[in-house]
């Protein structure tokens, strides 16, 4: 792609960008309001002169949009980076795109709708902090983490700071449908697996964090592992948000089963069939 074409690409972007902050903003009708949330589907490259194509279909595109709204009295603030895709089909993308917007409003809309309190004179208001990593981005899949941070006002005053609380989340996607994948998705029965994930979790973050693991007793649902999970080359990796299952000071703990350990529970026409063969 040219210069000018570049340029004018990235004018395009930036000029939905600003549309979707600003429809973000005049979205909020109160402080407990959840904003609408518009995503940019960027065009899938082109390649330049003297480039040759990769062999086989490559990843999708995954770029960013900023969600930045304020409730109308200030009391809350909102910056969250959600991922966009493209570089596939635009019903695939929008599929994705659809998937991850619900998933962001809904983090969102836990936070303004909560009863936060108003800012004080010399005060900072509540704030909600929001951003991905990629676990993995391929042909066949993307799995993306999220991580929310929030803060609420007042929550510590006699510590002069509120402390910071955090979140663990994801999202992973079959890339040739744009489906959503279910971690149920995955295995051959929850019955099979549990015991094995479990174990496997258990024992790697007991060497992790020590006594200030808090592992629950008993036997435990697939609601356990599947609020924060994700593919990765090494092994499916599971996240517990901050204070979940360990002290607040280990921050949000997080375990990789290798896909050795779990192969006899993989469903080999799954979604993580590939990773077994």
């Amino acid at each position: 792609m040219g210069m000018v074409g570049r340029r004018s690409m990235r004018r395009g972007v930036l000029a939905a960008v600003a549309v979707f902050v600003a429809v973000a903003s005049a979205g909020c009708a109160g402080s407990s309001a959840t904003p609408p949330i518009i995503y940019i589907t960027p065009a899938p490259r082109t390649l330049g002169p003297g480039e040759t194509p990769t062999p086989g279909p490559p990843p999708p595109a995954i770029t960013n949009a900023i969600v930045s709204p304020t409730a109308p009295d200030s009391r809350w603030t909102v910056v969250f980076k959600m991922p966009v895709i493209g570089g596939v089909s635009a019903s695939t993308a929008k599929k994705m795109n659809d998937a991850i917007t619900a998933r962001v409003n809904a983090y969102v809309s836990a936070f303004t709708s909560r009863p936060l309190p108003a800012v004080q004179s010399g005060g900072k208001p509540s704030t909600l902090e929001g951003n991905y990593t990629i676990a993995l981005n391929s042909s066949t899949l993307v799995s993306l983490r999220f991580s929310v941070l929030t803060q609420v006002a007042g929550a510590a005053a006699t510590l002069g700071e509120a402390p910071t609380v955090g979140e663990a989340g994801s999202i992973n996607f079959t890339v040739s449908t744009g489906a959503t994948i279910d971690l149920s998705d995955v295995f051959t029965s929850a019955a099979a697996a549990l015991p094995i994930i479990t174990a496997k979790t258990k024992d790697s973050l007991s060497r992790q964090l020590g006594s200030a693991l808090s592992w629950p007793a008993g036997s435990l649902p697939m609601s356990f592992f599947d609020k924060a999970w994700a593919f990765t080359k090494d092994g499916l990796e599971f996240t517990w948000s901050q204070g979940a299952i360990a002290s607040a000071n280990a921050g949000p703990p997080s375990a990789v089963v290798a896909w050795a350990d779990i192969k006899s529970v993989i469903k080999v026409d799954g979604p993580a069939g590939e990773f077994i063969r």
